[in-house]
């Protein structure tokens, strides 16, 4: 099932990114030739975590092995898999046991049943060891107008089917996301008798129907104006949290954020334009694991006349701000090249 799932893939997106994770090392490769990743997939399957790209590349360069760059999502040219990932509320790096398994897999059947009464055809059931997928492919280009949809899509799923025991993640939608690879071993965390590593499997559906660009349109427009209606209605749609005082010394309109992260061991890589990765500093909310090539967390440097900006896009930093890290770690003026000044307060 591996291979055809990956025949699929290549069909749709044309080029595949491979990514390779082990320990902290990760190693990427694009590949535009079938033999080439079958085997190189085989060498690489005995170790570590295997993850592919989900979306379709503009024309590149392919390397053919794993020498080659991490996709990003400016390199995105056409969005071809609505991908939708159910995982358990559980202690952090622990693998699933069988009971949250089971609830993973029925959230994700709960979630596709309504779906399939709207009109979409039946997803590509997947289980990637530790939780539950359905992805369902569509074709639309990699556009600002198609963002903005997906977001207001992920953001009503995730309120309407996340539970107490089982999380909707409204973060795999980026263009260059990276997904679990079918048929390799699932290796994060610890594994044990009642909590193991699991292989990833997926069942595709004989007819594999693209869900048409409308009816996801139609389900956003929905999701969006429900949200507007709570919203309206003053009733809030994440947690609600007070925008701490914050009463340093420090010019933070000169505070240089990404060495201010690095001083605490949280910054990964910059991304461009004023924008880097940067580790979570409430990484132990999160209920998924952290790794250096994710980017869910956030910061851009600071433009003439502001502040830093942060964001993490887990739930549980919903209404988090630069303010929020500036009362947490309380050391940023060491990392401002200003004093604050009356006219300098935000």
């Amino acid at each position: 099932m591996q291979r055809s799932y990956l025949e699929h893939a290549m069909r749709d997106a044309g080029r595949i990114e491979v990514r390779h994770q082990v320990g902290d090392r990760w190693v990427s490769g694009v590949f535009d030739n079938p033999h080439y990743l079958w085997s190189c997939l085989s060498s690489l399957a005995g170790v570590g975590n295997l993850y592919t790209s989900l979306n379709a590349p503009k024309l590149m360069a392919a390397t053919n092995d794993m020498t080659g760059s991490p996709f990003r999502d400016a390199d995105m040219a056409y969005l071809t898999r609505l991908a939708f990932d159910f995982d358990t509320v559980r202690g952090k790096g622990q693998p699933s046991n069988a009971e949250e398994l089971a609830l993973a897999l029925a959230r994700r059947d709960a979630f596709v049943q309504p779906l399939r009464a709207l009109g979409w055809p039946m997803p590509a059931m997947g289980m990637s060891g530790n939780g539950a997928h359905a992805l369902f492919r569509w074709r639309v280009p990699n556009t600002p107008e198609f963002k903005e949809m997906l977001a207001a899509l992920y953001c009503g799923m995730q309120l309407e089917f996340s539970t107490d025991q089982v999380l909707f993640d409204p973060t795999v939608r980026n263009p260059a996301r990276i997904w679990r690879l079918y048929g390799s071993t699932n290796r994060k965390g610890t594994s044990c008798a009642d909590r193991p590593h699991r292989v990833a499997h997926i069942n595709i559906p004989d007819r594999w129907s693209a869900v048409s660009p409308q009816l996801v349109e139609r389900l956003a427009n929905q999701y969006a104006k429900r949200m507007a209606s709570v919203e309206r209605q003053r009733v809030p749609a994440a947690p609600i949290r007070t925008t701490p005082y914050v009463a340093g010394r420090g010019d933070y309109r000169t505070l240089a954020v990404q060495r201010w992260f690095a001083a605490h061991g949280a910054h990964k890589r910059h991304l461009g334009g004023g924008k880097h990765a940067v580790r979570c500093p409430w990484v132990s909310e999160h209920s998924n694991e952290d790794t250096p090539m994710d980017t869910s967390t956030v910061v851009w440097e600071a433009s003439p006349g502001a502040w830093p900006s942060f964001h993490c896009s887990h739930a549980h930093c919903a209404g988090r701000t630069v303010r929020d890290v500036l009362a947490l770690w309380q050391d940023a003026d060491a990392h401002c090249t200003g004093t604050w000044a009356r006219e300098a307060a935000q």
